[in-house]
């Protein structure tokens, strides 16, 4: 028979597989192997969906009393913020981790329930791309507006405004079977040509004139999305917006659209700012040239402050950049030379509004780290204590010996329960931690030692002693 359709004597299971860590109560390893967020996986360990309030909440009522809770019509309303490490430990601090939350408790409700009513506002998340990609501020407005995309926003702002100009006509045609719709429905409705057509009075350009009563999209250029629909051509939609900015040529007309056009529209849909987080920004300046890095927070100042856009008269969009511990020094001249230092300087030996310091944990938020992790993993029916096979002084030394630093915590706790569970160990004390490490550490020197050897320069011996008969 071919290899192909051979079986194993003893294949894996998911039998096997399930009863791995069955003995801790678990339901698999509940810590990530590689512990860095991807938004867009489906593993809640590795999307930053498993996250405790406790352990970041200094920082995250910083940005609630400093942000979120201003009142965007306030014209000195903070445009721009950082939320910088403070810690040269490298990257895995938790910031990543902490913007997702944020940007979940933000999207939630709009901010309207952190704001008490004040702020309709949306949040947007983004990580630059890396290797060197984003050094002109044009790319990584293409980053901003993909993840506008990645929202799904326009599509709601083009419902909302739908919505209000068909209720201010009265063209419904069953206005009882509209208000069973849920929001997702409801908004994928609204962006439905067919659907429209079978459930409103009037033609697409009527409900269009109605929308641009509003002054702001009245002002539009004849090119937007929106507009075309005034002359009866088909239903725009977010795709729409997505061909129309990939013929954008010149940057300025780039500018113009996310930071004047974009700006209009969601002002007219009802927002009144949006808090667009973004992540390792350090991608950024760690490629750039001293003139682009200046030229970047130039063209920054102008989109945020003292540009002819609607988003630098109103300060619509809120930047929180999250930096690296080295990026403010990275920044210093160019962002001094850009003028933006006498605006929103990146560091200060002064307690600034729009700087959220970012610390170490303490032994503390370790201990709540790996409580809310097992947590998430247990087997129905669990009875035993909650840091079961830890303990609270085996944690500390994991964390401690992991520096501090998140993912190198939840990286050592994936190996350690694994070795843990082959070894058919019960409980994970300290000895068994600083037997782990040892071995760690032994196995790191081993590898150093090897590269060394296999690094060196290699000598033909019989070569040499042939040279030396010779002789």
């Amino acid at each position: 028979m071919s290899k192909i359709f051979r079986k194993a004597s003893e294949p894996l299971s998911a039998d096997f597989i399930n009863r791995k860590f069955e003995k801790y109560g678990l339901s698999e390893n509940p810590f990530p192997i590689t512990p860095y967020v991807n938004q867009d996986s489906p593993e809640k360990k590795y999307n930053g969906s498993i996250y405790d309030d406790s352990i970041r909440e200094d920082e995250f009522e910083k940005i609630k009393t400093n942000f979120l809770n201003i009142s965007q019509n306030e014209a000195d309303h903070l445009r721009l913020g950082f939320i910088i490490d403070k810690s040269f430990i490298g990257r895995g601090n938790g910031k990543s981790s902490f913007l997702l939350h944020l940007y979940k408790a933000v999207n939630s409700d709009y901010c309207l329930d952190i704001s008490n009513g004040v702020n309709k506002c949306f949040a947007i998340y983004f990580s630059p791309d890396g290797g060197g990609a984003i050094k002109s501020f044009d790319k990584f407005v293409d980053n901003f507006f993909q993840a506008i995309c990645k929202k799904q926003i326009i599509n709601e702002a083009l419902a909302i405004l739908r919505y209000e100009a068909i209720e201010e006509l009265n063209d419904w045609k069953k206005p009882s079977e509209v208000a069973k719709l849920d929001e997702s429905e409801i908004v994928e409705r609204l962006n439905d040509t067919l659907w429209l057509s079978n459930n409103t009075k009037s033609f697409r350009s009527v409900i269009a004139k109605q929308i641009f009563k509003k002054p702001l999209l009245a002002a539009l250029p004849a090119e937007f999305p929106l507009k075309k629909e005034l002359a009866g051509s088909k239903l725009s939609n977010q795709d729409s917006f997505i061909e129309y900015y990939s013929t954008l040529r010149k940057d300025k007309a780039k500018l113009d659209f996310v930071f004047d056009h974009l700006v209009a529209l969601f002002i007219s849909a009802g927002f009144n700012g949006s808090y667009v987080l973004v992540d390792d920004f350090e991608k950024i300046p760690d490629f750039q040239s001293s003139n682009q890095k200046k030229d970047f927070a130039t063209q920054l100042r102008t989109v945020l402050f003292d540009g002819g856009y609607l988003n630098s008269r109103i300060g619509f969009y809120n930047f929180i950049l999250a930096l690296h511990a080295g990026v403010p020094r990275l920044m210093a001249e160019p962002w001094s030379l850009a003028g933006m230092e006498q605006r929103v300087p990146m560091s200060s030996a002064l307690e600034q509004k729009h700087i959220i310091d970012f610390g170490k944990l303490e032994n503390k938020h370790a201990i709540t780290l790996l409580k809310k992790y097992l947590s998430e993993f247990r087997k129905p029916g669990y009875k035993g204590k909650e840091l079961s096979p830890f303990d609270e002084a085996s944690i500390i030394l994991l964390a401690n010996t992991s520096e501090m630093n998140i993912s190198k915590i939840l990286k050592n706790s994936n190996q350690i329960l694994e070795a843990a569970d082959n070894e058919k160990i019960s409980q994970i004390d300290t000895d068994y931690v600083n037997s782990f490490f040892s071995k760690k550490n032994e196995s790191k020197q081993l590898e150093a030692e090897e590269k060394i050897i296999n690094n060196s320069e290699k000598v033909d011996l019989l070569k040499k002693i042939d040279q030396g008969n010779k002789k």
